[in-house]
């Protein structure tokens, strides 16, 4: 896997409000019949806040396991994870699953590549993310508009 206009990592770096993400030697094996699959084996990266990574690669590389790793939706499968992820100064990896359903939706999302679950081509694409600030933030449709239109869903 190859991740795209990643930062440079320093060991032992202190934590920058900047910083919206950062992954550090994200590990995720999944035990199989015939052996450990070492999907994500070390992997770090960083996010800074008005920025975008793009992460690339083949077929089976490990961006939709890494993916689902941030977001916490390995919960329950028999994935091993390993290291450090950083969501705003919070540790993911060894937060209760509690806390991961919070910040998921209001402060991390993904859309994903199933065509089963990923955005509806019926409805806008701000209708859907409408639809989802108001889930996460109990609001009325009048409250949650102006709100993912200021880009301002997450920052509550």
């Amino acid at each position: 896997m190859t991740a795209a206009a990643a930062m440079p990592l320093q060991a032992s770096s202190p934590r920058a409000p900047r910083e919206l993400l950062d992954v550090r030697d994200l590990r995720i094996h999944f035990p199989t019949d015939d052996g450990l699959v070492n999907a994500v084996d070390g992997l770090s990266f960083q996010v800074d806040r008005g920025h975008t990574l793009g992460i690339v690669g083949e077929s089976g590389s490990g961006k939709s396991v890494t993916s689902l790793g941030i977001l916490g939706l390995h919960e329950g499968t028999n994935a091993l994870i390993s290291g450090e992820i950083w969501l705003e100064g919070e540790e993911l990896v060894s937060a209760m699953p509690a806390r991961i359903r919070q910040l998921r939706g209001s402060k991390m999302a993904m859309i994903f590549q199933d065509p089963l679950s990923s955005m509806h081509p019926y409805y806008t694409v701000g209708d859907q993310i409408i639809e989802a600030y108001r889930i996460h933030n109990d609001v009325s449709k009048t409250a949650a508009i102006p709100a993912t239109r200021a880009g301002k869903a997450g920052d509550s």
